[in-house]
């Protein structure tokens, strides 16, 4: 191994000297922006605040894959797209170029635009990408019949309400080895929507898509319509497909299990949900201190489900400020979470309990409703997003209520949030592969628990890295 990888620096050195001299690999960000005197005075901002703000916008703009959305066409509607039926075609992207992206080697992208269906049934342009593997995973040992490339549709945690947030257009595509890059590398066709909002944000006619965040049903019409499309566009897919999701995309997938019960899709085998969103109020309830990181973007899509909904209900006036300054800068989860970083001032006590908060929550929440097919829950019980108590008193008392419900609840001691789909990876896989497979579950709920092998704090704790572009071929390590 050793000599093999010499062999390769070796060669890579020797085609650099061929080419011209090595340059120190760029240490920097490729966005510069800077807020204006009018942004920090009209914020309320010290100054150490503006830097940090910058420093985590100019971040999130240099893993920008291709520009701005704005700036690439694939992101623009075609024209009179508003009068497509949810599920239909309407780009395709069929090669994406990955140069800027940072892809593992052997996978592929692919893009489409299609049409969604938002909470309150209005047709929407949305966008997702397609992440191909080297070779398709085989079940040819399956009673279900599977043919073409299995197709796993993928629902992303929160990557920020705007239209730059959008993971098809970001380097690691958002969520990069927890999920999307090794469900590819075992063989399956990623199909992952951006969510209606996020990527594109303008109808054909110019009118602005708002995000609708943490909607679940609205979430389950984006992945439900990307397959749909997907499977337009590319006639070797797999009729057949497992959804999962994590965090916001957790809850994406709880959401497409409920809306199969009224709504039944052909080729749906089940869901797999990680640190799903299930009742927001119970777990702000529970962890106040992450509220202002569920308010904010809550605030964006409101408007576009109850058109009477102001800032003001929410939020004290230091708070809208911020708000209104995340808009201005189309703040993504870096630079929204460091502008509503402080806690004290910003929201009204008790907005949990306003009206709207209240009506939002019977119309999204997970749980305590019918599911149609098998359910894998993941959670650690260490999550300081998602509060695990709240998860699983969820996950009970939907079992009292529907106790043939095929549910499962594997709970991940020491774990925390995004790290479950690193401790539970073999889990997940396994039941994907399973459901492939047509293998069977009983019509009943079971609980897991999962202990380490070695002493939990003895374990890396929390992502201690991010990818960054390689510029130069000596960067190899």
């Amino acid at each position: 191994m050793g000599l093999l990888y010499l062999s390769i620096l070796s060669f890579v050195l020797a085609s650099n000297a061929q080419t011209g001299l090595l340059h120190v690999q760029n240490n920097t960000f490729n966005s510069t922006y800077q807020l204006t005197t009018t942004q920090i005075q009209n914020a309320n901002l010290s100054q150490a605040s503006a830097e940090d703000i910058e420093i985590a916008l100019n971040f999130e703009r240099s893993n920008w894959a291709t520009g701005s959305v704005h700036d690439d066409a694939f992101y623009r509607p075609p024209l009179e797209n508003c009068t497509s039926q949810p599920g239909s075609l309407l780009r395709v992207d069929e090669y994406t170029d990955t140069t800027s992206y940072t892809l593992p080697p052997n996978l592929a992208l692919s893009r489409i635009l299609f049409t969604s269906a938002d909470l309150n049934g209005t047709a929407v342009p949305a966008s997702a990408y397609v992440l191909w593997p080297w070779q398709a995973r085989s079940f040819a040992d399956s009673n279900l019949n599977v043919s073409g490339i299995p197709v796993v549709a993928w629902a992303h945690g929160t990557s920020g309400v705007f239209g730059e947030c959008a993971p098809s257009h970001v380097r690691n595509l958002w969520y990069q080895f927890s999920a999307p890059y090794t469900l590819a590398l075992q063989g399956y066709a990623v199909v992952a929507p951006d969510y209606a909002g996020l990527g594109v944000d303008r109808t054909d006619t110019g009118e602005p898509i708002l995000h609708q965040y943490i909607a679940n049903p609205a979430h389950a019409n984006d992945l439900f319509y990307a397959v749909e499309a997907a499977q337009q566009a590319f006639p070797e897919l797999s009729k057949q497909f497992v959804v999962m999701g994590h965090s916001q995309g957790g809850g994406a997938a709880w959401g497409a299990a409920q809306r199969q019960v009224d709504t039944p899709v052909q080729g749906y085998l089940g869901a797999v949900a990680g640190s799903p969103f299930t009742d927001i109020i119970e777990n702000i309830n529970v962890l106040p201190e992450v509220q202002s990181l569920f308010a904010w973007p809550l605030a964006q899509g409101m408007t576009s489900i109850f058109p009477g909904f102001t800032l003001s209900e929410w939020f004290e006036e230091e708070g809208i400020r911020l708000v209104e300054l995340t808009q201005e800068l189309s703040a993504c989860n870096s630079a929204g979470s460091q502008i509503l970083s402080q806690q004290q001032g910003i929201i009204k006590p008790g907005w949990q309990d306003n009206w709207y908060t209240q009506a939002f929550r019977n119309l999204t929440a997970n749980g305590r409703r019918p599911t149609s097919g098998p359910l894998l829950v993941l959670h650690g019980k260490e999550d300081q997003v998602m509060y695990e108590k709240v998860a699983a008193k969820v996950f009970n008392e939907t079992c009292e209520m529907y106790p043939e419900s095929r549910m499962q609840f594997a709970a991940f001691e020491g774990v925390t949030h995004v790290p479950v789909l690193n401790a539970g990876q073999q889990i997940w896989l396994k039941w994907i592969e399973d459901r492939f497979m047509g293998k069977e579950l009983e019509s009943k709920c079971i609980w897991t628990e999962h202990k380490s092998i070695r002493p939990v704090k003895s374990y890396q704790k929390e992502l201690s890295y991010y990818l960054q572009l390689a510029l130069e071929g000596y960067t190899v390590a």
